[in-house]
């Protein structure tokens, strides 16, 4: 990296409009930044370039420069997005934050977004960048929000402006994991007044899925590409109010205990109520996802032991960040927990504080010492403390932010730890069959499901029995499964959405039901259903875990053969005439809504009945399965085809722009009409070609008609009729080989015939 990048004169921006999706107005600009024109031109390759020469800090603040400065002659009123790295933002004084903003006319409403890669390293520095930024009067953006599944961990914590979408939510399929993170934005969206914008927004498509996933604003290349600032003005973009956060100007309360104890009364108590109720916090941490934070504050770091310290090994395992601070408190108390060491000092030195916040659950257990010779309640000859307990969320929140703020950044290494071999190294562990009452190990020895046990009590839950069924549905030996947690049976097509869960319900000692793609020794796949229940002591306490697993595989892949045909047809695949025309009922409402067009076009093979009289039906299937692949190949992204039954197709155009009146007078076509027939063209080329089928050399051909809504008709079934008459017109002219015959044989010019070769 050059020092001319470092002091920003190679940097350059250029603004892609941000709009309101009700109206479509210009509401802001985002600044994307820009090399010279070369092989550092394009952004990754700029910062690619600058990680390697150890200069990504300075590149950084360089294209925030650039940014802010060419906004300089914007017409007001006007607002900025711009983006910084998290790191960057913990570098930020000050004193910097204000010589920035004198970089930006009064008029001009910066909004600084901040990339959701690396919350988690440095979360206390991002905290107090963030207030820094709201001090100067600019805005906060969270940036590439779904693009990793714990980025939302911190969102409560920043409380950002607007929230922006990652393009991979409004242009990928729908999933567990794309829901999961549309009911956290939408949550906290309902909850703060966040603006939500979506990005990557190219086609009608991806536009009706951002509407339906909550967002108001939003930026694409349906709206517009990078380039110069526009000249034209912008609307004002409609942020909330400026609320700060208690506490956030230093005149709140100074402790988590403080913060919960000025809206409720303290209860006093001794440790074994205290700790029973924090386990209890604990454990409903372990029932949530992955984007859960867990902050607690131990009196003194020795406290972490024994069963204390594998429930924070799991919770550091299955949360975004668990951190814990405390007198003398090591940098990785267990692996996986971020620790800082507080102060002698510190107000937080006497408090045993808990808290777990996630986007729908939120608590916070707050306690301190009383003095042995003061009189109350709370029992004698032992401890006692005064606690508060809330799930108020702005409260947990509040004491919750007390400790991250004194969470030191994480150190490299320190994440969640990685899955051990109880056994390696070692004997492998194994239940003694005296704790099995013989006739029930006979029972499970022969059962015809598989059975195994693993041991709750020690880490990574191993197994320590498994029976012959068990061996034999997986192809291990029992050398080779005891010892290991049975995760070894996951794979790559493994659904990670229901593995997560049911780690968190195992932990947390729920029995659990499932039905997951698991993998034998030899590397075949199989679906394994699954139950699994908790074995508790005499103390309530899980001591191991016993789960019944069955091969179904044949019952998983009948009911999936059974619903992919309930949509599609089995020769060729494609969709079948039921779910090409509830797909058409579909887009004609989508339609109707937005002012938009859709096309039908309706296609038959020409002749295809001599086929299958000259050359046998099963050269017909053939005839026809290659034709579906050869139309397949030639449809737009986004439009469907679908076969009707016997020798016809219906290709389904949507996201048309509105269709034309009356045919222009320089013959030109309106845009729907001329979509439509690029698209005939198309199917037509990908017939043209020589089929050799058994020894038989076959040429097909088809003919299609095309009728658009609104203009040829209303309702899906008068569309397909307008449609299957124009192919007929197209049929009985078969000898013309010109796409637009001259005569539609009184039909309107609309209903759109095309001949095939």
């Amino acid at each position: 990296m050059t020092p001319r990048v470092r002091r920003g004169h190679t940097v350059r921006s250029l603004f892609q409009p941000i709009v309101d999706l009700s109206d479509g107005a210009l509401v802001a600009v985002e600044a994307l930044s820009r090399g010279e024109p070369g092989p550092l031109e394009s952004p990754g390759e700029l910062f690619a370039a600058a990680a390697l020469d150890g200069t990504t800090a300075a590149l950084d603040a360089a294209c925030l420069r650039a940014a802010l400065s060419g906004v300089a002659g914007a017409e007001q009123p006007a607002t900025l997005f711009v983006n910084i790295e998290p790191a960057t933002l913990s570098t930020l004084s000050p004193a910097d934050l204000a010589a920035l903003a004198e970089l930006v006319p009064a008029g001009v409403q910066v909004v600084l977004e901040v990339t959701e890669r690396d919350l988690l390293e440095r979360p206390a520095d991002l905290v107090r960048g963030v207030r820094g930024v709201r001090e100067v009067g600019w805005r906060v953006a969270l940036d590439d929000v779904g693009a990793e599944p714990a980025g939302l961990a911190l969102i409560s914590f920043l409380r950002p402006d607007v929230i922006k979408l990652d393009l991979a939510l409004v242009r990928g399929h729908t999933s567990l994991q794309a829901a999961t993170v549309v009911n956290a934005v939408r949550a906290d969206a309902e909850r703060s007044g966040a603006l939500v914008l979506a990005e990557g927004i190219e086609t009608q498509e991806h536009l009706d899925r951002a509407l339906a996933m909550g967002a108001r604003l939003g930026q694409g290349w349906m709206f517009g590409r990078p380039g110069a600032l526009p000249a034209t003005g912008m609307r004002a973009l409609p942020l909330r109010p400026v609320t700060p956060a208690r506490g956030d100007d230093g005149s709140g309360p100074a402790t988590p205990y403080a913060v919960l104890a000025a809206a409720s009364d303290a209860q006093r108590a001794g440790v074994p109520l205290l700790a029973s109720m924090t386990r209890q916090i604990e454990r409903q941490a372990l029932l949530l996802d992955e984007q859960t934070v867990v902050l607690a504050n131990f009196q003194h770091a020795d406290l972490m032991s024994g069963r204390t310290r594998r429930r924070y090994e799991t919770l550091g395992r299955l949360t975004a960040l668990t951190a814990v601070t405390g007198p003398g408190m090591p940098d990785e108390p267990v692996p996986g927990v971020v620790g800082t060491a507080l102060d002698a000092g510190d107000p937080l030195t006497d408090q045993w504080v808990v808290t777990v916040v996630s986007p729908h659950f939120a608590a916070a257990l707050a306690a301190r010492e009383v003095p042995e010779d003061e009189p109350g309640p709370g029992g004698t000859g032992g401890r006692r403390l005064d606690y508060v307990l809330t799930y108020d969320r702005p409260r947990a929140l509040e004491a919750a932010g007390m400790l991250l703020e004194r969470t030191r950044p994480a150190t490299t290494g320190t994440t969640p730890s990685a899955p051990r071999a109880v056994a390696a190294g070692g004997p492998v562990p194994r239940v003694a069959e005296t704790d099995l009452p013989d006739l029930v190990l006979r029972a499970v020895s022969v059962a015809s499901n598989g059975v195994v046990i693993a041991d709750a009590r020690l880490p990574d839950l191993p197994l320590v029995w498994a029976n012959a069924a068990f061996l034999r549905m997986t192809g291990y030996t029992e050398e080779e499964v005891l010892g290991r947690n049975c995760r070894f049976l996951q794979g790559a097509d493994t659904d990670r959405n229901q593995v997560h869960p049911i780690g968190r319900r195992l932990v947390a000692g729920r029995d659990v039901d499932a039905v997951l793609l698991n993998y034998r020794r030899d590397g075949s796949a199989f679906w394994n259903e699954l139950h699994i229940s908790a074995v508790r002591d005499g103390s309530g306490e899980v001591t191991h875990l016993i789960g019944s697993q069955l091969d179904v595989t044949a019952r998983v892949d009948r009911e999936r053969r059974t619903a992919y045909l309930a949509h599609h047809d089995e020769l060729t695949g494609l969709p079948n005439r039921a779910h090409v025309l509830e797909h058409l009922n579909l887009e004609l409402r989508r339609a109707r809504r937005t002012g938009g067009s859709v096309a039908a076009v309706l296609l038959d093979l020409d002749d295809f009945k001599t086929i299958n009289d000259h050359h046998g039906h099963a050269v017909g299937d053939a005839a026809l399965v290659w034709a579906a692949g050869r139309l397949r190949s030639a449809v737009r992204a986004g439009d469907l085809l679908g076969r009707l039954g016997g020798d016809e197709f219906l290709v389904v155009l949507a996201g048309l722009p509105a269709a034309g009146g009356a045919q222009p007078d320089d013959g030109s076509r309106p845009p729907a009409e001329e979509m439509v027939r690029r698209v005939q063209e198309h199917l037509d080329a990908a017939l043209d070609d020589v089929l050799e089928l058994a020894g038989a050399t076959l040429r097909i051909s088809a003919s299609s008609g095309a009728a658009v809504f609104p203009a040829d008709a209303d309702e899906p079934a008068a569309l397909i009729a307008r449609a299957d008459a124009a192919m007929y017109v197209a049929k009985a002219r078969s000898g013309d080989r010109a796409p637009w015959p001259a005569g539609t044989g009184g039909l309107p010019p609309r209903l759109l015939p095309f001949a095939g070769a």
